[in-house]
C-alpha cells in the first residue's frame, strides 16, 4: 500500500512538473513583440523610395520570426527577420524595400509560434517634394522625468502630427550603461517609433564618460537595438529632395580637455562630413541640407564647446548647410543665419532667404530637466522663450520652402520661422 501510494505520489510530482515546464515555455513563446521601432536605411537607388527598417525585441526561443506587411491591414506579404542576441533578450529586424511610393502600409512583427506586435501603419517616401519631420531630443530619464513619464507625454502630441519620420538629437537615455534605459525609453515611445521611423545621434549621456580606452564609444545595446546607416554613429540618408546628416559630438566638453573632441579636421570623420555635404551639393536633386547633432555650434552659456564650433562651423560655412540642429542645452533657440561668420538679420524675424547663410537650432528638451532660459543679448539670437519648458518642432518640407513650427508639451505655439528658396 505504502508503495503504491509512493508510486501515486511521483507520478503526481512528474504530472505537476511537466506542467510547469510547459506553462514556463507557453509564456515565453507567446510573449508579445515588444520596443518596436522603425528606422530608415540609406541603400536608396535612384528610382526607389528610402527602404525601412522594422525592429523589434522578443524573449528567446528557436522559432524564426517575421515582418507580415501590405497596404492593407491583412499583411499578407512576409519578410525573414534577422536575429542576434542582446543579454536575456533576441533583437531583431527586416528590411522593407521596394516601396510604393507616398502609400500607407501596414505590417506586424512576430510570429505563429510565438506572438504578433499589434499592426503597425507608416507612410512610405512620397514621390513629391512634401514631407513632415518631427524633431525631438534630450528624452533622458532624469529626476523629473523618471520612467520617461515627460517623453511620453510629448511623445504622444508629436504622434497626432504624423511625420514621416523623427530627428532624435541625442541623449536618449540619461545613462547609457544601464540596459534598462534603453529599453525603458523604446518601450514608452514606441507608439511613435513604430509608425515614424526615428533617427537618433548620440548625445554624451548615451556613451562611456570616463576618460581612457573607451571615451565616447557607444553602448552594446545602442548597437544591438537600433538599425541606422552606415557605422550607426555618423551616417547620411536621403528623403524627398532633402539630404540628412546626423554627426556624433561625442562628450565634447570632456573632450577638450584632453584633446579628442570629435571633427578634428585632420580626423576620417572630418573628411567623411566634408564628401558628404560636397555630394548633397552638387546633387540637382536636393534642394535641403539638414545637419543634426547633440552639441550645439551656436549656443549661449557652457553649452558652448569653443573647439567643437571651431571644427564644425568652417564646414557647415563652406557647404551652405540651410539648417543645423542640435541639443544639449534644454532650452529652445533659433540663431539668426550665420553667413562668413556673421549673423544675417531681417526686419520679420520669420521668414528667411536660403541663401543667407545657416540658421541654427538648439531644440530644448522632451524629458531631461528644463534649465533657465538666458542669451538674449548674443549677437547672433534671434528668439528664445521667456520661461523654462519641455518642448518639440515640427519641420514642413516643401520643394522650395521650409517651415520650422515649435512647441511646448502643452502642444502651444511658441515659434515658427521658414526658409525658402
Amino acid at each position: 500500500m505504502k508503495s503504491h501510494q509512493y508510486s501515486l505520489s511521483l507520478f503526481a510530482f512528474a504530472l505537476l512538473s511537466v506542467s510547469f515546464i510547459k506553462i514556463e515555455v507557453f509564456t515565453s513563446l507567446s510573449a508579445q513583440p515588444s520596443q518596436v521601432h522603425l528606422s530608415l536605411a540609406s541603400e536608396k537607388k535612384h528610382d526607389s523610395t528610402v527602404p525601412v527598417i522594422v525592429t523589434w525585441c522578443s524573449d528567446k526561443f528557436s522559432g524564426e520570426q517575421y515582418v507580415r506587411y501590405g497596404l492593407t491591414p491583412e499583411v499578407k506579404k512576409v519578410r525573414k527577420a534577422v536575429m542576434a542576441e542582446l543579454s536575456d533578450k533576441l533583437v531583431l529586424n527586416a528590411v522593407l524595400k521596394n516601396l510604393r511610393p507616398g502609400a500607407r502600409y501596414y505590417y506586424k512583427c512576430g510570429s505563429d509560434i510565438g506572438s504578433w506586435s499589434p499592426v503597425y501603419s507608416f507612410n512610405s517616401e512620397p514621390d513629391t517634394g512634401s514631407f513632415r519631420v518631427a524633431v525631438i531630443g534630450d528624452t533622458q530619464n532624469a529626476t523629473n522625468n523618471a520612467g520617461f513619464s515627460k517623453t511620453r507625454m510629448i511623445a504622444d502630441v508629436v504622434r497626432t502630427y504624423s511625420p514621416s519620420f523623427t530627428l532624435h538629437m541625442g541623449d536618449i537615455v540619461e545613462d547609457g550603461s544601464i540596459p534598462a534605459n534603453w529599453s525603458g525609453f523604446l518601450s514608452v515611445t514606441e507608439e511613435l517609433n513604430a509608425t515614424s521611423p526615428l533617427m537618433p545621434v548620440l548625445g554624451n549621456h548615451d556613451v562611456e564618460n570616463k576618460t581612457g580606452d573607451e571615451f565616447q564609444k557607444p553602448f552594446i545595446d545602442f548597437k544591438s537595438l537600433f538599425n541606422l546607416p552606415g557605422d550607426e554613429v555618423n551616417y547620411s540618408f536621403t528623403y524627398g529632395n532633402a539630404r540628412f546628416i546626423g554627426i556624433f559630438s561625442g562628450c565634447a566638453q570632456a573632450a577638450e580637455k584632453t584633446d579628442q573632441v570629435q571633427y578634428n579636421p585632420e580626423s576620417p570623420e572630418y573628411t567623411w562630413l566634408d564628401k558628404e555635404l560636397t555630394k548633397a551639393e552638387n546633387d540637382k536633386r536636393i534642394s535641403w541640407t539638414v545637419l543634426w547633432m547633440h552639441y550645439p555650434v551656436k549656443s549661449f552659456g557652457w553649452s558652448n564647446v569653443s573647439r567643437w564650433r571651431e571644427n564644425i562651423l568652417p564646414l557647415l560655412e563652406k557647404h551652405r548647410v540651410d539648417i543645423c540642429l542640435a541639443g544639449h542645452r534644454h532650452v529652445y533657440e533659433r540663431h539668426y543665419q550665420i553667413k562668413d561668420g556673421i549673423p544675417v538679420k531681417n526686419e520679420t524675424g520669420s521668414e528667411f532667404l536660403a541663401t543667407n547663410g545657416t540658421i541654427f537650432i538648439t531644440n530644448g528638451t522632451a524629458g531631461g530637466n528644463p534649465t533657465g532660459s538666458g542669451g538674449r543679448d548674443l549677437n547672433s539670437m534671434a528668439f528664445t522663450p521667456d520661461e523654462s519648458m519641455y518642448s518639440f518642432a515640427i519641420m514642413d518640407v516643401e520643394t522650395n520652402s521650409i517651415t520650422f513650427s515649435v512647441f511646448d508639451q502643452d502642444n502651444n505655439l511658441i515659434d515658427r520661422f521658414s526658409i525658402n528658396k
